[in-house]
This record gives C-alpha cells, structure tokens and sequence, in this order.
C-alpha cells in the first residue's frame, strides 16, 4: 500500500514519481514557510538538497508560491547545468 503523505494543513498532499529512472515511488510535493527554510539553512533562489524517502538525493530551488504569500514551494532541479 502506497504511503499517504500529509500536508502542514493537514489535508492529503499532492505527490510526484521520483526522478531516478526505474525507482517510480510516489514523493510529497512540498511547501515550506519562509521561515522554516531560515531553521534549515536554505534561502530562496538558492540550490538546496535532501534525502528522499526512496533514499534517493534531490537537490531542488526554493521559490515563492504565487498563491499563498509567505510560502515557498521546491522546484526539483533536473540535469546539469553546463
């Protein structure tokens, strides 16, 4: 049975497939408030990273939502910059 992730509003989150290829486990999307990102150490605009739940390493940007102010959401960095 897939796990069922929970957002800080306490409602069901939206979820996405991790992005090594064959792993395929569903992984939350997150949003975090700016200043749960100051707690971590990350800033907006700034390439950050963590485990997932798969184990597999995901470095994403924090970025501000349009909708809710005060809320960052992370975008997943895919391939390399060159």
């Amino acid at each position: 049975m897939p796990r069922i992730w929970i957002s800080e509003e306490g409602k069901r989150a939206e979820t996405r497939p991790c992005h090594r290829p064959g792993c395929g486990r569903e992984i939350p999307i997150r949003r975090y408030r700016y200043e749960t990102l100051r707690q971590i150490g990350w800033s907006l605009f700034r390439v950050a990273h963590y485990v997932k739940p798969c184990g597999h390493r995901q470095e994403l940007i924090p970025m501000p939502d349009d909708v809710r102010v005060g809320v960052a959401w992370l975008v997943p960095v895919i391939g390399t910059a060159k």
